[in-house]
């Protein structure tokens, strides 16, 4: 068996995102502080590398220099919340030091590339980059007028500079690594913060789309009960008003009625306890009743006992093995005998035909009684639900009076490509 049975189906696309990641991205996502606290003391460890050498017997520059680095780690602290204000400081402390440095090329510019990505992984490439390019550009302005490459301490009487490879070159070299360098520290935090924001956009997609399948959900239930609750109580009450008028004259009919009344709900019961147990159940129960042929003729006889004069026929070849197609059919059949049931008073006949075209099922359930929706009645759930239903077959309902009186409910369902079914009757049309 599969360990991902049994699961919760629905986790959320953050979580996804977390169980793809390592275990070391996974610590650093959960754990921000800690991150910010490392990055601070890799930079004082990289950055006071350059230090030590002129710790023996420091000047005042290199005192300064100092200053600089532990200032800038200072404010490194806090660059997930000032991000820009981090990153003005790291630029004004980081001049400084190349000023400081006089010509001499010890400034490494870490803190400046920390501050960059961070501000790109808040702000957008279009922002960010620009920035980049300036600072850069502005430091190696400062390293022209500091001096850099300063060689005069290694030159010999009668050498020049060119002997030592060029200073052009030399800083052509640094000031090309340095602002590569700050472009792709804004570049990385940009790249970063598009992915998040994908992340965040994918996950707000999934939000949608699980809240979308719950409303659908709850409509499907919604209607499932509805039809359930109109058909066994508009029967339940003919069959009580039938039990009392006979029970006066036939107490064996009344005895049989009084059966099928109980019976009745019963099977409501019944078919409640399935709904409500689809809310129950992750992995998706089957709506009650799942339609046959058998499903079929005990409802219509069911409205035939409750006193409808009821006449079944199915012509053409029989339909697809497709489960929401029966319950399709099942549905719409259900809902409108109901209806009849309720406001056809005094129908002499009410017919439900069944035609099977090649690529159509056309139904038409037929009463010639005065009475049925012939004003306003109802909440217009009835109707509605069988459109939804159709709509599922590419199909359509309509429902109207009939120019010779009666009411007459006319659906069309796409047929859909599947093995043959057991909703046609086994025998010949009855009445």
């Amino acid at each position: 068996m599969s360990s991902h049975q049994g699961a919760d189906p629905l986790v959320s696309f953050d979580e996804l995102t977390r169980r793809r990641m390592g275990r070391v991205r996974r610590f650093m996502r959960t754990h921000p502080r800690f991150v910010v606290v490392a990055t601070v003391l890799v930079y004082l460890m990289l950055s006071l590398l350059g230090l030590v050498g002129r710790a023996i017997d420091p000047e005042l520059d290199q005192i300064l220099m100092l200053a600089g680095i532990l200032a800038t780690a200072l404010a490194l602290l806090f660059r997930l919340r000032y991000p820009m204000l981090v990153l003005l400081t790291v630029f004004l402390i980081e001049s400084s030091s190349i000023v400081l440095d006089a010509g001499g090329g010890g400034y490494s510019g870490i803190g400046m590339m920390i501050a960059l990505y961070t501000v790109g992984t808040k702000y957008s490439g279009r922002r960010t980059i620009p920035i980049a390019l300036f600072i850069g550009a502005f430091h190696i302005l400062l390293f022209i007028m500091t001096g850099y490459p300063d060689v005069s301490k290694v030159l010999d009487e009668g050498e020049s500079i060119d002997d030592y490879g060029g200073a052009a070159l030399m800083l052509s070299i640094s000031g090309g690594f340095m602002l590569g360098s700050y472009v792709a520290a804004a570049a990385v935090g940009t790249n970063i913060r598009n992915a998040r924001i994908h992340d965040a956009e994918i996950n707000h997609w999934a939000s949608q789309v699980s809240r979308l399948a719950q409303v659908q959900e709850r409509h499907r239930i919604a209607r499932e009960m509805h039809d359930v609750v109109a058909h066994s109580l508009s029967v339940m009450i003919a069959l009580s008003d039938g039990a009392r008028v006979v029970a006066k004259k036939d107490a064996v009919r009344a005895e049989t009625v009084l059966a099928e009344l109980s019976g009745t709900g019963r099977a409501a019961l019944a078919d409640m306890r399935r709904l409500l147990g689809v809310l129950r159940q992750a992995d998706g129960a089957e709506l009650s009743p799942q339609p046959s042929s058998g499903n079929l003729e005990q409802m219509l006889d069911g409205f035939r006992v409750a006193g409808l004069p009821l006449t079944y026929s199915y012509t053409g070849e029989p339909l697809p093995k497709d489960t929401t197609f029966e319950l399709t059919v099942y549905r719409i059949i259900q809902e409108s005998l109901t209806n009849a049931l309720r406001y056809a008073h005094g129908a002499s006949y009410v017919q439900v035909r069944l035609n099977r075209e090649p690529q159509w099922l056309v139904l038409e359930i037929i009463d010639d009684g005065d009475g049925t929706l012939s004003h306003s009645v109802g909440s217009g759930q009835g109707l509605s639900g069988m459109r939804e239903r159709a709509a599922l077959f590419d199909g359509t309902v309509e429902a109207g009076p009939r120019p010779e009186g009666g009411w007459i409910v006319s659906a069309s369902l796409r047929i859909p490509k599947c093995d043959s079914s057991l909703l046609e009757p086994k025998t010949n049309p009855t009445t």
